[in-house]
């Protein structure tokens, strides 16, 4: 055998590669790839910034956005904070007391006492002033008034409230001197009254047939003809009722037109408004009744009035009554069903 043999040629692929042999060479390959890294972190750290406002544009706003929904929410508090209530601007003891007496026409000609507010004695609006808390005994104030009482329609009827004194235990700690108040307030109606019966008394043309019978039962009781005068009077806002101790106590009686004719000569209702209090402001209540026990504020005005046979003075209820405590109304079963057990059988 020989001892080599010829074989075929075999393809060999080669790649040449550069391998920097020299020291300036290397350190700058070195530079390069430290710049590059550099360059790629510092892609990645804006691009991830830029994902996260896209992600946050939804929930943010400008400034010009912040400062108007700040300034909206301002005005909103504000509102609330300042939410008016009842025009009731009269306290009944207002510097003492708050009461002018003048003598003026009505409506048929007749001169009447009339109740003023001292220094307005030229308004042409009737006179209101605020009562102290009171606690209601009876009232119509449901809508339509008394309706069905007494003989009154859709046509004739009322709104009155009868009020008594005195406070519920957590009333009066809240309010600790409006029961003294109420006294006062009984007081104060009652001199209303005699100052505006003597008024009358002392203006020529004013009630003259009521003070020519006050002069003679004068002279026959041998007493004086004011005095007469006073008490023949009927004050309608004083009445009385029989607890359950069977004692009688006063009720203070007020009443309001249930009707008023409006600007296209229609008559309108004319039930009150009731407001409470809340803690930024006012609220207006919708109101469908008023138990007994319950505690009001309102409006009360005085008017004199004479007819052939009666002469006195009234007390008229006011537009605002503002609700100071409400009792619930207790639901009510059906007493006609005796009480008995129940038994399986």
């Amino acid at each position: 055998m020989p001892l080599c043999s010829a074989t075929a040629p075999v393809a060999v692929r080669c790649t040449l590669v550069r391998v920097p042999t020299h020291p300036t060479d290397i350190r700058k390959r070195i530079k390069q790839k430290k710049k590059y890294k550099r360059t790629q972190k510092s892609y990645k750290r804006m691009f991830s910034q830029v994902k996260k406002m896209s992600a946050n544009t939804s929930t943010k706003r400008t400034a010009s956005e912040a400062l108007t929904a700040e300034a909206v929410t301002t005005t909103e508090v504000k509102k609330a904070r300042k939410a008016k209530g009842p025009w009731m601007p009269t306290e009944f003891d207002y510097k003492g007391n708050p009461v002018s007496i003048v003598v003026e026409k009505d409506r048929a000609g007749e001169l009447i006492p009339k109740v003023k507010i001292k220094g307005d004695e030229e308004s042409k609006f009737a006179s209101q002033f605020n009562t102290p808390c009171l606690t209601v005994q009876y009232n119509d104030l449901k809508q339509g008034g008394d309706t069905g009482k007494f003989g009154k329609d859709e046509t004739n009827y009322k709104y009155n409230i009868k009020a008594v004194r005195g406070l519920p235990d957590n009333v009066a700690k809240a309010m600790p001197e409006e029961e003294k108040r109420q006294e006062a307030f009984w007081q104060w109606v009652e001199n209303t009254c005699t100052d505006m019966l003597t008024k009358a008394f002392e203006t020529s043309g004013c009630m003259e047939n009521h003070k020519k019978k006050a002069a003679k039962a004068a002279k026959k009781n041998k007493t004086d003809a004011l005095k007469e005068f006073l008490n023949g009077a009927t004050l309608s806002m004083m009445k009385e009722f029989t607890d359950q101790d069977g004692d009688e106590q006063q009720m203070f009686v007020a009443a309001r037109r249930g009707q008023y004719k409006d600007e296209n000569g229609e008559y309108a209702d004319n039930r009150p408004v009731f407001w409470r209090r809340t803690q930024t402001g006012w609220d207006k209540m919708d109101v469908k009744y008023i138990s007994q026990g319950s505690i009001l504020k309102y409006q009360v005005g005085f008017r004199a009035y004479s007819t052939p046979n009666m002469y006195g003075v009234s007390c008229d209820l006011g537009k605002n009554i503002v609700v100071i405590y409400q009792v619930k109304k207790p639901t009510q079963t059906n007493s006609s069903e005796p009480e008995v057990p129940y038994i399986e059988f």
